[in-house]
């Protein structure tokens, strides 16, 4: 229900205001990190679980707990295993909302390529935002945009996981097994459909009465006065009840090594290198145009 009111907050025209360089720095890294991570998880740091090493992926580059929820059950991942990468994620987006505006504001970042910087490597949402209005209402703006940009994939990578899954995974652990489309369907999290509805039912209503009375009664009323209130209790009823029918004897396993801790710190820091030189990239030498719009 949480992401299914996410949905809803995603808005195609507010989208559209960023435009291509908005688009290349949500939708080309995001894939290029989430799935150099993975190969590097499986080949170089060997973890045995794959649905632990994707959703830990998934988590880290493309929007946090929203996606890990969504990966975890496209993969059939254990509690545990999600419960790890969501207080890995909660541990470093605690970090970073804190860290990077003041790190941009401290060498004179320009604001705008510092908010894509943050809306493409910062996990949650909100923390976006935050750590946006840290550095002005340019960097909050275009932070914030491009995250509900990335948000979009969400139910494209639990589409394609459910896929890879089926096709190869499980056929890979039992050969005799036949694949069958229908279990794609069955793994596919149900609520990605109402989230999709959700977002192209209040962006057509955006559209259709215009930008300031869509501001006025999506905007600052559907979204900002109900929205966001409930799809934050209802993160914080999903947090608990995972909470509660997770066994926290059995993570120990899972930090053998240290290896997801290394996984998640290689992946954002590649995360960090390609979001900043893409964004640098698209906003300041091929779109100037845009930007000095803004």
């Amino acid at each position: 229900t949480g992401l299914v009111l996410l949905g809803a907050e995603i808005l195609f025209g507010k989208i559209l205001s960023i435009g291509i360089p908005g688009v290349f720095v949500a939708w080309f890294v995001t894939p290029i990190v989430m799935l150099t991570t993975f190969w590097f998880g499986q080949k170089i740091l060997k973890i045995k679980s794959k649905p632990l090493n994707i959703t830990i992926c998934a988590d880290m580059s493309v929007c946090g707990v929203s996606a890990a929820i969504a990966t975890a059950a496209a993969c059939k991942a254990k509690k545990e295993e999600l419960t790890l990468a969501i207080g890995l994620s909660l541990i470093f987006t605690s970090i970073m909302m804190i860290v990077m505006p003041n790190f941009i504001k401290a060498i004179g970042m320009e604001p705008i390529l510092g908010g894509a910087w943050m809306g493409g490597t910062i996990d949650a949402t909100g923390a976006v935002a935050a750590a946006g209005a840290f550095l002005g209402d340019k960097a909050l703006y275009v932070a914030a945009t491009i995250k509900m940009i990335q948000n979009i994939l969400i139910g494209i990578v639990a589409f394609c996981v459910a896929v890879y899954w089926v096709l190869k995974v499980d056929l890979d652990s039992n050969s005799n097994q036949k694949p069958s489309y229908m279990e794609i369907w069955h793994r596919l999290p149900k609520f990605i459909i109402g989230f999709l509805v959700a977002s192209v039912l209040l962006s057509v209503i955006y559209e259709t009465v215009g930008h300031d009375f869509g501001e006025a009664i999506i905007t600052h009323g559907v979204i900002k006065g109900w929205t966001k209130i409930w799809r934050g209790w209802f993160f914080c009823l999903a947090f608990v009840s995972i909470g509660l029918s997770t066994d926290f004897r059995k993570l120990k396993g899972y930090f053998k090594g240290g290896k997801p801790l290394i996984l998640y710190i290689c992946g954002q820091s590649l995360n960090l290198i390609l979001t900043l030189g893409m964004a640098y990239l698209m906003f300041y030498i091929i779109f100037p145009e845009i930007t000095e719009a803004i």
